[in-house]
């Protein structure tokens, strides 16, 4: 499934839907963002833990690689591993993989590490070209297809 995020509006609600996902959610949730440079990944992070309420300022993670948000009883982290070399650097983090956990993990450059094979894995392609942005979503969690059936982004490509 592809959506139109062209319109900082559009991207905005994409954002909110995911936010309440994952606000309903008492699982790990793990979503993995690849995009190239400026193709939203960060922006689109920052509206969603603003639409748990998160009222901090969110920078992206590319030179502290993690960060950690306390959000209504969710743990989120934010990883940018633009700059790892590969899965050893990202196991060196040292973050724990609890499957149990009332936790969202959001991966940017994504492709630099195996899935950790769970239940609510989510992959999001953005991609940004002269005229569009979009997202295209990839996975096997009935969940979050079911969250996302009934929302109307603006022009579902």
């Amino acid at each position: 499934m592809k959506i139109d995020i062209t319109e900082l509006k559009q991207t905005d609600s994409f954002a909110e839907m995911i936010a309440a996902y994952i606000q309903s959610s008492n699982e790990l949730n793990v979503f993995y963002l690849n995009g190239n440079l400026g193709s939203g990944k960060t922006t689109l992070v920052r509206h969603i833990l603003m639409h748990m309420g998160w009222e901090g300022s969110v920078k992206s993670p590319t030179f502290s690689i993690l960060e950690e948000y306390k959000i209504n009883n969710h743990d989120i982290f934010h990883a940018d591993l633009y700059r790892l070399e590969g899965e050893n650097d990202f196991d060196m983090l040292g973050l724990e993989i609890n499957k149990d956990n009332k936790a969202a993990i959001f991966i940017e450059w994504a492709d630099k590490i195996a899935p950790f094979d769970i239940e609510n894995e989510i992959f999001l392609s953005l991609s940004l070209n002269t005229n569009e942005r979009c997202v295209e979503i990839k996975t096997k969690c009935k969940k979050f297809l079911n969250c996302i059936d009934g929302v109307n982004i603006n022009n579902p490509i």
